[in-house]
């Protein structure tokens, strides 16, 4: 902290590195059996670059996601009064399944966004905690490196820092640059739209994995039937139809039926209605 800086500009300085991190808003109650915990989606973003934009189209996309609603924790500056904010967006962390840190150009410039990516890699680490990031209008290089205006927002800025911060925030941003995420310039031409769509279609998918049912690893003499059910219902029609598996008992009706449910359940919205046919015992209608 320079010396010459007077009371009100560190004050400011200090609600600039606070702004934009994320706090609570959740939207509908918990549907059973939908994410692992209170919250299904924590959105990590620096609110000066994208809360009244990117953010909130790809919060409201995801919160109309599906026929169940998602519970996505989001700033909305609304924690209790009393309670302390890092406790307060730490638990939330802990709580979801999946986090998207939506890395922008000064996101590393707020010391409490840092601290947010420092506990969702630690958490990806400790648990089966799922982390999707979006580069947004910034590269996977610059982030690693520090260099470009993201590394100048993060220069600009370290001096606000506690060293603490300064040394766990430049590992968690070096981790999360090397994650499988979205590059928000190089989809669909920087095309916004199709990202979020991107974004929501991959959330649906990992949380829906919840459903899967559990079948033997290793599978003997199923493929050949599998391929030739997938291929009668993947054959375009415009009525509904019904699947029957029939035989004797112990020829593997129900780890077919399995399998099938297994393949089919991301494509379907009412996954907990289809789920319901695994307890027929040897049969599976679709």
């Amino acid at each position: 902290m320079d010396r010459g800086q007077t009371q009100g500009e560190r004050k400011r300085a200090e609600e600039e590195s606070t702004e934009g991190a994320s706090t609570s808003s959740l939207v509908s109650p918990k549907a059973t059996g939908v994410g692992s915990g209170p919250y299904d989606v924590f959105l990590s973003f620096r609110g000066l670059d994208t809360r009244n934009t990117f953010t909130d189209h790809l919060y409201h996309s995801l919160i109309k996601a599906g026929t169940v609603p998602f519970c996505v924790f989001r700033d909305e500056n609304n924690i209790p009064i009393g309670e302390k904010f890092d406790s307060e967006i730490f638990n939330a962390i802990v709580q979801s399944k999946i986090s998207i840190p939506i890395i922008s150009e000064n996101y590393a410039s707020s010391k409490w966004c840092l601290r947010e990516l420092v506990h969702i890699m630690d958490r990806k680490k400790s648990a089966s905690h799922i982390v999707l990031p979006i580069f947004y209008k910034v590269a996977p290089s610059d982030v690693r490196h520090l260099k470009g205006n993201f590394g100048n927002a993060f220069h600009s800025s370290r001096k606000h820092f506690d060293e603490k911060d300064i040394q766990e925030g430049q590992r968690a941003l070096n981790e999360v640059s090397y994650l499988n995420g979205w590059e928000s310039q190089k989809i669909a031409d920087g095309h916004e739209g199709k990202l979020i769509e991107r974004v929501v279609e991959t959330v649906i998918s990992k949380l829906r994995e919840d459903f899967q049912l559990d079948v033997p690893e290793q599978l003997v003499g199923l493929d050949d039937r599998m391929k030739e059910i997938m291929n009668w219902i993947d054959n375009p029609s415009i009525n509904a139809r019904m699947i029957g598996i029939y035989g004797m008992g112990g020829i593997g009706k129900t780890t077919l039926a399995k399998c099938i449910y297994n393949q089919l359940s991301n494509k379907f919205v009412h996954v907990a209605s289809f789920q319901m046919f695994e307890k027929l015992p040897g049969a599976m209608e679709v």
